[in-house]
């Protein structure tokens, strides 16, 4: 026993030196390492800087609040602007439908003289023509058409029996026609008219949804520049702790409280820390060009760094699902859209069916002319001139025309029946189709918008819960 406890003593008295020797023993190390070592050890941990702390203090610092953010947006924005130039393009379009309805005018103005080689007495052998015509001529709103002109001719002829030269022979014409059957009617006539008005219609609602859009994403870039510069501040804090955690492992190291091993760890979280801190730096750059873009700032003022004044804070809402679903189908222009592209199709269909029908068109025609100039008199008893002439002027034969002295008209119908038609009962049956998938494209947007703003009030709705919980 006596030998067992005495090898027992000597090898608790081994392991006792060994641990002491372990404690009391430094590593080697550098003179000016170590020196290093103790003073960053027993030194506090400086603040951590980043670039964007200069950005308050830059005179050139552009302090925006939403506000301001949002009514520079609005006027410059170059989504905005050619949102509007489609807008005023679309009214121009529905303008221009209008000239269906102009008036056309139009004028003859000719001079003729004509010599011929005569083999008869009766011939002429020589004429000089004045012509001047006007008239006027307009689509009427059921599908018809007028014309109205004013023919004014000067004949002067030498020879051939001529009894009156030179002759005036004005003549007052009115010509119109209506369609029956076929292109009758005040939709089949104003389909153009309707159909830009309705495409006016879409491009305001487009207009009003780049609007909308273009103020989501301004205030969404708003927000997050406010989140980037907020997030740098907290990723400072956080390389802070990592650097004042590595200063407090090392001086533990350094009294040997510590493994030397244990310093890694915080170095480690020391260099995530920075990389963090240069992505968050540069997230604010990116949310300032994202805010820059939508603003569209001058390029001098691209290097101005922005500060957002406007405070961010959470505020409790409470939404009633069945009234913003009853808003949402009410105020979106989405559904503005559809209804118009509908209505486009409904006319076109109303279109397609006319010309299925047959052309059957009234057309009317009365003409009124006078005569006047330099007659010959003739004997009563010889048929034979007598040499002496009487004389009308121009006033007389307008006179003949305005009084019908020598009227002639015409009136009548023309009908034309296609045998098979196939083409226009094939078109009309495409724009059913094409009218009856527009109502139900309709049908599932009303569908997919309600289901949009019963998730987004769910969304809002979990948002809330989530914020009240990690505030308990």
């Amino acid at each position: 026993m006596t030998a067992v406890r005495r090898w027992i003593s000597i090898i608790c008295l081994s392991l006792t030196a060994t641990a002491l020797a372990a404690q009391t023993t430094t590593p080697k190390q550098p003179a000016s390492t170590t020196s290093t070592t103790t003073t960053t050890s027993t030194r506090a941990t400086e603040p951590v800087t980043a670039e964007t702390d200069a950005d308050v203090a830059n005179p050139r610092a552009l302090k925006l609040t939403l506000d301001e953010s949002l009514r520079t947006s609005m006027q410059r924005n170059l989504d905005v602007g050619i949102n509007r130039y489609n807008y005023v393009m679309g009214g121009e379009s529905l303008r221009s439908q209008y000239g269906l309805y102009d008036w056309f005018a139009d004028g003859t103005f000719q001079q003729n003289r004509q010599k011929n080689a005569t083999v008869s007495t009766f011939q002429a052998n020589e004429s000089r023509t004045a012509t001047m015509n006007l008239g006027i001529g307009q689509n009427l709103p059921a599908g018809g058409n007028y014309f109205l002109g004013v023919n004014n001719s000067r004949f002067t002829t030498s020879g051939g029996g001529t009894t009156v030269s030179p002759a005036y022979n004005p003549s007052l014409a009115f010509q119109a026609t209506q369609p029956l059957l076929r292109n009758f009617g005040l939709d089949v006539t104003r389909r153009g008219i309707t159909i830009a008005r309705n495409t006016l219609g879409i491009d305001q609602e487009l207009f009003r949804q780049g609007l909308m859009d273009t103020t989501v994403s301004v205030e969404q870039a708003y927000l997050d520049l406010v989140y980037a510069r907020r997030n740098v501040e907290v990723v400072k804090e956080s390389l802070f702790l990592a650097r004042d955690q590595s200063r407090i492992t090392q001086i533990r190291i350094d009294v040997g409280a510590s493994a030397p091993l244990d310093i890694l760890q915080p170095r480690v979280q020391i260099a995530t820390e920075e990389e963090n801190l240069i992505l968050a730096v540069a997230a604010v750059r990116n949310a300032e060009d994202r805010l820059r873009a939508l603003m569209n700032l001058d390029p001098a003022d691209w290097d101005r760094p922005i500060i957002p004044t406007d405070p961010v804070n959470y505020t409790p809402v409470n939404i009633d699902t069945n009234a913003a679903v009853v808003t949402a189908l009410n105020t979106r222009p989405e559904l503005r859209q559809a209804a118009l592209t509908t209505a486009t199709r409904d006319i076109t269909y109303t279109y397609a069916r006319n010309q299925r029908l047959p052309q059957l068109d009234f057309n009317m025609n009365y003409r009124a002319v006078g005569l006047a100039g330099r007659t010959a008199v003739f004997d009563p008893l010889t048929g034979l001139p007598t040499g002496t002439f009487t004389s009308t002027g121009y006033g007389t034969a307008l006179q003949q025309v305005f009084s019908t002295d020598f009227p002639t008209w015409t009136f009548g119908f023309t009908l034309g029946v296609p045998v098979t038609n196939i083409g226009a009962r094939a078109e009309a049956k495409r724009a059913q189709l094409d009218l009856d998938q527009s109502r139900l494209t309709q049908e599932q947007l009303r569908q997919n918008i309600a289901v949009q703003v019963r998730g987004a009030v769910r969304d809002v709705d979990t948002a809330a819960k989530s914020i009240a919980a990690t505030r308990a």
